[in-house]
């Protein structure tokens, strides 16, 4: 009798959770078995050597570098490396409307749809809100819309941006004089998790003004820019030539009977590096060299197997399904190296986009919150009432954009096969 992996996962949490009361006791608490989080008020001295590296910048440079990228993030767009495979049509550059526009942009999509949907069907109705650039939200549901290998990658890819993002806010706030409360992380159901800085607010305050504390609250997607940054340059690793074999290319899972990489010999489980001369560093970019050939075409690949580069000539058929397109005969999946670092990127620019939405408890939030309380003659009081209203009406069209994503079946876009 075969035990379901749900159950397996639920026993193994429960063991850990006994574990780490045994192991730490009163330094982590756990909240009704489905959470834990361990918190220190050291975090300070662990900080403070990182605080110093930076101490020779001057503090209005790190001001007006941080709060300008978060203020344009916030309002407009975000200036973004676009990685591979995208690069391949010729992009180096872009810009990713900020979440309000694309809030915004979604509602006028829906709205727009909605007033001709009795001239059109429900899967033309999808088809326009693509056609008028409605962004569509999916739920990260590992074995529904990504694989449970994938939402491994992007675990532990969420942990190192978190965490890069939230010492980043005590560095700044350090640098500007500020105080530490404390810190710590926190996990649920081994799928939930995530780190936090506390900072002194109030303190940092008094002692830096309204700059340090913009300062402070601009740094995490700062860093969040510079780690999708990293990314983008960590890509270019792979198309080194003495690293390509081992970075870069794509899986052969499987060859198709009496196919061209049949007749070939190519085997299972080689790496193919690049077509015509062309590399291929993603499934993506495979379609795109694809996309110039026609059936008949005559095609070099370069493939890695057994420690040695090969090449096979061979001439593409019809591919099954369309007579029109060119069919190889081969089955492939990403290497574990392009997952990672295309999901590093990804989360990072996520979490720009969120967190400088103007709405509690985001980083926005607690941005636009300051510069009202900075307003003369507007109090606590009606900044709290000011920013209730606004962090309100922005959650609701996110959960309105999560519906109509839902609804439409355009959720499935962003979906990897699980």
């Amino acid at each position: 009798m075969s035990i379901s992996p749900l159950i397996w996962f639920v026993v193994a949490w429960f063991i850990f959770v006994g574990l780490v009361k045994l192991a730490f006791r009163d330094k982590v608490k756990v909240y009704y078995y489905v959470a834990m989080m361990a918190r220190s008020s050291g975090v300070e001295g662990f900080l403070r050597p990182l605080a110093n590296l930076i101490s020779g910048v001057p503090s209005v440079l790190i001001f007006i570098v941080v709060v300008a990228f978060f203020v344009v993030a916030m309002i407009y767009a975000i200036p973004v490396l676009i990685p591979m495979p995208f690069q391949v049509l010729g992009y180096l550059v872009g810009l990713v409307p900020s979440f309000i526009r694309m809030l915004g942009i979604n509602l006028a999509a829906t709205v727009s749809v909605l007033m001709s949907l009795h001239t059109i069907t429900t899967q033309q109705a999808a088809t326009q809100l693509v056609e008028n650039r409605f962004t569509p939200a999916t739920p990260l549901i590992p074995g529904v819309t990504i694989s449970v290998n994938i939402f491994l990658i992007i675990l532990i890819a969420i942990g190192i941006s978190i965490l890069i993002h939230e010492v980043s806010h005590g560095i700044v706030a350090l640098r500007y004089g500020g105080r530490i409360k404390s810190g710590g992380a926190f996990l649920s159901l081994f799928i939930l998790y995530g780190g936090f800085v506390e900072v002194d607010e109030s303190d940092l305050r008094k002692k830096a003004g309204l700059r340090g504390v913009l300062a402070m609250l601009s740094a995490g997607v700062f860093s969040n820019m510079i780690l999708s940054i990293i990314a983008v340059g960590l890509m270019y690793l792979a198309l080194i030539p003495v690293l390509q074999p081992y970075l870069s290319g794509i899986i052969i899972t499987s060859i198709a009977k009496d196919s061209p990489a049949f007749y070939a010999n190519i085997p299972v489980g080689s790496i193919l590096l690049a077509i015509n001369g062309k590399p291929i560093t993603s499934v993506m970019s495979l379609l795109y060299v694809l996309e110039g050939l026609k059936p008949g075409s005559q095609v070099t690949l370069t493939i890695f197997h057994s420690g040695l580069i090969h090449t096979y000539t061979l001439v593409t058929s019809s591919n099954p399904y369309d007579p029109n397109l060119p069919f190889i005969g081969i089955s492939v999946s990403d290497r574990l190296f392009y997952q990672f670092v295309y999901w590093l990127w990804t989360i990072n620019v996520v979490i720009i986009l969120l967190n400088t939405m103007p709405a509690w408890p985001l980083d926005g939030g607690q941005f636009l919150y300051h510069v009202l309380l900075s307003i003369p003659g507007l109090n606590e009081k009606w900044a709290s009432r000011v920013m209730t209203a606004v962090s309100v009406a922005l959650w609701m069209l996110f959960i309105f954009t999560l519906i109509v994503s839902l609804s439409s079946g355009l959720w499935r876009i962003a979906v990897t096969p699980p």
